[in-house]
């Protein structure tokens, strides 16, 4: 690994967060005076070239200025990762809170709120976990004999979704059905119930077990993606360029990927940042999204690699802080 000195450093640091915000090259006058006055502009000229050489700066072209590599960003977040604590992220948890609890921590909602506070794409990956206790199952009617089910448990909201009901549909049918649901699933497992350990012995609702069943078996086999704000990225300048678009929407139209890019064995904070990484011109920030103490998933952010880093890990940090409290309440 290159050595740097604690002036390349701050050089360094300097150009990621020119850049960061202005998405142009940052001349040496600049660096020395919005960050570096005890620094000769010549001085500065030198490190620049140094950090170019160490892979650290890229030419685009000819006659363009240096800017952040794949290399500078990874540098920079690793060096960021070292100084974030709970109070960093303080300035951003009565805004993020307060759309929270409005919605009930509900994880669809949880997106949103990251992608509106971040301005980037935001995603959520679910786990498809077997274990989670179904504490209750809503059913609400549509009229036009389909229903809207929620099904929750202590994991939060697992899922909701459109069903049909029955043709012969008579009043005080949900009712009857939620209360004989509810009486078979509330307190058992995902896996007692897909097991065909938990069965209507009423004929007259065995087609709505059997939807609500098959629900909780596909969460079970792959679980679930929700992507929020996907045309975002296109209010930044490196998404003019087709290729970066085409690379965008190939990365979040594929599950799997997803699920790839934010995975991180138990880490609390995962960054991918480059082609290296699978993202050309890309940066995937994610966090391991707790319920209770029980890891559900992960939620995330993409956008181009001049990313505000600082922003996002702490709306990350704090989204995840408060779906812990509220759910546990």
């Amino acid at each position: 690994m290159d050595k740097l000195t604690e002036r390349k450093k701050r050089l360094l640091e300097a150009v990621v967060d020119s850049y960061i915000t202005s998405a142009e090259p940052i001349s040496s006058a600049a660096i020395q005076q919005g960050y570096m006055p005890d620094v000769s502009t010549a001085t500065i000229r030198s490190e620049l070239a140094g950090l170019e050489e160490m892979g650290y700066l890229v030419k685009p072209h000819v006659s363009a200025g240096r800017v952040p590599s794949s290399k500078a960003y990874r540098f920079y977040v690793d060096s960021l990762m070292q100084n974030v604590t709970p109070g960093d992220v303080d300035e951003l948890e009565s805004e993020g809170r307060e759309r929270i609890e409005g919605v009930e921590s509900i994880v669809k909602e949880a997106v949103k709120v990251v992608s509106d506070i971040t301005n980037y794409t935001s995603l959520m990956v679910l786990e498809g976990k077997d274990d989670l206790i179904v504490r209750q199952v809503k059913l609400v009617g549509l009229g036009d004999k389909t229903a809207l089910v929620i099904i929750i448990t202590d994991g939060g909201v697992l899922r909701d979704s459109v069903i049909n009901l029955p043709e012969n549909t008579q009043e005080g049918y949900l009712d009857a059905a939620s209360s004989l649901i509810n009486g078979s699933m509330a307190g058992k497992s995902i896996k007692t119930i897909t097991g065909g350990e938990v069965i209507s012995n009423v004929e007259e609702f065995k087609a709505l077990f059997d939807q609500i069943i098959a629900m909780l078996r596909q969460y079970v086999q792959g679980g679930e993606v929700y992507v929020e704000g996907a045309d975002k990225i296109f209010a930044y300048p490196e998404y003019r360029d087709v290729d970066n678009v085409k690379g965008f929407l190939s990365v979040i139209s594929q599950k799997d990927k997803l699920q790839e890019l934010t995975s991180g064995d138990g880490v609390e904070i995962t960054v991918k940042i480059g082609a290296e990484e699978g993202v050309k011109n890309m940066a995937v920030v994610s966090a391991r999204y707790l319920v209770s103490g029980r890891q559900i998933g992960h939620v995330g952010v993409i956008g181009p690699e001049r990313m505000d880093y600082k922003k996002v890990i702490k709306v990350l940090t704090t989204i995840g802080k408060m779906s812990e409290e509220k759910k546990e309440d």
